[in-house]
């Protein structure tokens, strides 16, 4: 090594590609009831977070009423 030579670890490369998953290994429908009574006009949803798992926005609202 000559005396102007830098070495950095690849850890601190800020424009290195990053690793992406582009598979998926499981899915889950999860049904949610809304946390207040359904007779005012917000219906409001609590959907508690997971460190580990994945939530997909794009959510689908079904209603069934009378």
């Amino acid at each position: 090594m000559s005396a102007n030579t830098v070495s950095v670890s690849s850890e601190f490369d800020t424009f290195a590609s990053k690793p992406l998953q582009s598979a998926v290994a499981d899915t889950t429908d999860v049904k949610y009831k809304p946390i207040a009574s359904v007779d005012q006009s917000d219906l409001e949803f609590l959907i508690p977070s997971v460190d580990d798992t994945y939530i997909d926005l794009d959510i689908k609202l079904y209603i069934r009423g009378k």
